[in-house]
């Protein structure tokens, strides 16, 4: 397959530096091969977001990996940046700005799918877990939902022989649409939270993942996914008040887009304005809040965006004052 990839673009420009870098995966030095590498991440697929080159360097990839001339070296960051890939196609399904490149991407992923997944079935024992979460992401692409079993039977086959931690594993069995809910009640607070995590109309994964939302997660597991869980299935705040307040305590200042930053949001749909009075949850959320240090640098433009778009005040005297 003959590409022209000075008609191509990446996130620096034309594409033309591409083909060198491609190159340099079969046969160049160490140096080059982690320049290559670099270029397939910083530029190729910068920061998630594909462009047009993207979906050719996935094909030009799959014909290294099937002839067996890529470096070994670098087979497992190959493999990375194609389960990468396949998470920009699903993450981005629904923004129209890659609505162009988006069909192209998931094609080249299908037919990269039966030629990575061997690296699974004789995979080592320590690397099964790192090739099974990227080859998840992969079969997840809209074109390979028809060979999702087939890897599910792999993964689980693959948990089985793993004697160490299964939150993982349970993970990528959920994420294969694989029913988890015998899990729910695993010795391992962490797959306990992976199997609520991906069964959460079942009134037990409720109580856990609300129960799991006022302590510091386990490993394995973010904040976040716990805070958008606890979201989703709460019917108003009140319902996840005393857990919210907890995380409002003790979460980092970046947690402003997904941690307490979500938390505020959901309990002020409706900005605070003047005259209008506090719920007792709303007030107890504001005295956490205070009483989180990180919150109340004047100069951090995204905390006080949250309290903006809450109709509060990036102040903490002024918050103080409203808790009462």
């Amino acid at each position: 397959m003959t590409v022209d990839w000075g008609r191509l673009q990446h996130a620096y420009g034309w594409a033309t530096d591409t083909a060198k870098h491609l190159q340099a995966l079969e046969s160049g030095d160490a140096e080059a091969r982690a320049a290559a590498l670099d270029h397939l991440d910083i530029a190729v697929l910068h920061q998630g977001f594909p462009r047009t080159a993207t979906a050719p360097v996935v094909r030009a990839l799959t014909t290294l990996l099937a002839n067996g001339r890529a470096h070994p070296d670098t087979v497992e960051s190959l493999l990375e940046f194609l389960g990468d890939a396949a998470l920009s196609v699903t993450g981005l399904a629904d923004d129209r700005y890659f609505a162009d490149v988006l069909p192209d991407l998931a094609d080249a992923l299908a037919e990269a799918y039966p030629v990575v997944l061997p690296l699974l079935v004789a995979s080592p024992p320590d690397r099964a877990l790192f090739r099974a979460e990227n080859l998840v992401a992969i079969v997840r692409t809209p074109r390979l939902a028809d060979r999702r079993e087939e890897l599910a039977v792999l993964v689980l086959e693959w948990a089985e022989r793993d004697a160490g931690p299964q939150a993982d594993w349970v993970h990528c069995l959920a994420r294969l649409d694989v029913d988890v809910r015998d899990r729910l009640t695993d010795l391992d607070p962490a797959v306990r939270l992976r199997a609520a995590l991906a069964h959460e109309d079942d009134p037990r994964s409720r109580d856990l993942i609300l129960a799991a939302l006022a302590d510091p997660p386990p490993p394995g597991l973010h904040r976040s996914e716990l805070v958008a869980a606890a979201i989703r299935i709460a019917a108003d705040f009140e319902a996840i008040a005393a857990a919210a307040c907890q995380v409002a305590r003790r979460d980092s200042w970046t947690g402003f887009d997904d941690g307490w930053g979500a938390l505020v949001r959901f309990a002020f749909p409706t900005p605070y304005g003047k005259g209008r009075p506090l719920t007792e949850t709303q007030r107890a959320l504001l005295r956490a809040l205070v009483a989180n240090d990180q919150l109340w640098d004047p100069t951090n433009g995204s905390c006080g965006l949250v309290f903006r778009q809450a109709g509060l005040p990036h102040s903490r005297a002024g918050c103080r004052r409203l808790a009462g």
